[in-house]
C-alpha cells in the first residue's frame, strides 16, 4: 500500500513530498483514509532543530480523515 508524505530528511532541509510503502493495518488497528493533512508550527521545531528528532521524520498531524477500513 503506497502513501504520499511530507518527510524532513535532516534539520535546516526543506519538507519534500514523497511517496512511501505503508504497511497495511494489525489486527485492532484501523486504516485511516486522510483527505488532506498541513504541517503546523510544531513540524517548524522539528525543521529548526528546536525539537530533537531523529531525522528521517514524517511530519504533519493535523488532517481530516474517516475510517476506511478496520483489520
Amino acid at each position: 500500500m503506497k502513501t504520499r508524505a511530507a518527510v524532513l530528511r535532516d534539520m535546516g532541509k526543506d519538507w519534500e513530498i514523497v511517496e512511501l510503502d505503508l504497511d497495511p493495518p494489525k489486527e485492532g488497528e484501523v486504516l485511516v483514509r486522510f483527505a488532506a493533512a498541513g504541517l503546523c508550527h510544531s513540524d517548524d521545531h522539528l525543521r529548526t532543530g528546536d525539537i530533537p528528532v531523529r531525522y528521517p521524520i514524517v511530519g504533519g498531524h493535523e488532517g481530516t480523515a474517516g475510517s476506511a477500513r478496520r483489520a
